[in-house]
């Protein structure tokens, strides 16, 4: 009798888990950028969905799909792009209608799962018309009819690279604080230092927590005819115990230490959270810069800086490397500007992730990279 009843829940269990295999969305979040709003949603593997749009909505059907309770609060989001959602489900078919403030265009793929998300991803991009990409060329005409808007200065122009943000939250700490919102809160504090500075203007590659590609962060410093590149980031290994900031400048053969060859395939990963990306390698009006500018006289620079950066966060804490070390970095690839990379300090580290998100200790990182910008130009 109970061999016949164990057989029977068995049986009963086993049917029960074909009769739901819908796909479940898991997670909703959202990304907005001055250029665009991203929709991300956590999925199972091979979702079936569509897309239509009209003059202002956007409609997503999902085949066959579940919401998860925890996550159905998280579907109601206003941006400047979108100011009303809603939810109906049809038959098998789940349906969210994303109302808009005017008619975007809409783009949307699948991302697989990575070091930092479980889950498949749909992703759903809503470009603003007017800078709607549609080949390399444009890509670059948009960001010079962007950025190219402020007039001409004598002033020497600074691009702050806040590394990572939006879909991309860097390293996290072991108190899960996030790189993007640790470069995002120093690059902002070094910019307002400069812009108080006379003789210099300083340009952020990104104002909010949204994702920015790295070789458009190139570009948005050639549209400024930028004079330097800083990128800020901050380190993680699996010991807790390194500690110290280091600078990285570009080598066009890799990293020159283990290390800084293990940094650079973390920071160069370009299509885990944009997209497929094209890498400033593969990029012929990039690479045909390249080809007529000195890259000796850009390295030699990128060092300078670097030996003038270490030297001043050498009074604040403790260096890593004391001095600049080489690593091929996607956003260090902008021709003709000397380009650093600054790792702050190890987040990875409990002691200095305590440090990177004390305002205190961050007004000090800004600081020390400032007076390294301006030693280098004394």
């Amino acid at each position: 009798m109970f061999r016949y009843l164990a057989l029977f829940i068995g049986l009963f269990s086993l049917v029960d888990s074909y009769a739901d295999n819908r796909t479940t969305l898991y997670d909703f979040r959202y990304w907005t950028s001055p250029e665009h709003t991203r929709i991300v949603i956590d999925v199972d593997e091979g979702i079936k969905y569509s897309i239509e749009t009209k003059s202002k909505y956007i409609n997503l059907n999902v085949e066959d799909a579940k919401l998860l309770n925890k996550t159905f609060k998280k579907i109601f989001f206003k941006d400047k792009r979108i100011y009303k959602t809603n939810i109906r489900r049809e038959d098998k078919v789940l349906r969210m209608f994303f109302r808009t403030k005017r008619q975007y265009n809409v783009k949307s793929f699948t991302l697989n799962p990575n070091s930092k998300y479980k889950h498949h991803r749909l992703v759903i991009d809503l470009f603003d018309k007017v800078n709607e990409p549609s080949s390399k060329k444009s890509k670059l005409e948009t960001v010079n009819k962007d950025f190219k808007k402020q007039p001409k200065t004598s002033r020497n122009i600074i691009l702050i690279d806040a590394g990572h943000g939006g879909e991309d939250p860097g390293a996290i700490g072991y108190k899960k604080t996030k790189e993007k919102v640790v470069t995002l809160q120093i690059a902002k504090k070094l910019a307002n230092k400069l812009n108080k500075t006379n003789g210099f203007r300083a340009i952020l590659t990104r104002k909010g927590d949204y994702y920015v590609p790295l070789t458009k962060r190139v570009r948005i410093a050639q549209a400024n005819s930028a004079s330097l590149f800083v990128s800020i980031h901050a380190d993680s290994v699996d010991h807790r115990s390194a500690k110290g900031a280091s600078v990285y400048t570009l080598s066009d053969k890799g990293g020159s230490t283990k290390f800084a060859k293990q940094l650079e395939r973390s920071q160069n990963i370009v299509d885990q959270f944009g997209g497929v990306e094209s890498l400033i390698d593969g990029d012929k009006y990039l690479n045909e810069i390249l080809l007529d500018f000195s890259r000796k006289d850009r390295d030699i620079q990128s060092q300078k800086l670097g030996k003038k950066i270490l030297h001043q966060m050498n009074k604040i804490g403790y260096l890593h490397k004391k001095t600049p070390q080489k690593a091929g970095f996607v956003v260090l690839k902008t021709p003709a500007i000397p380009s650093v990379l600054v790792e702050t300090a190890f987040i990875s580290n409990p002691k200095e992730e305590r440090r990177l998100k004390s305002t205190k200790e961050q007004n000090k990182i800004a600081n020390a990279i400032y007076q390294g910008i301006l030693n280098y130009y004394r």
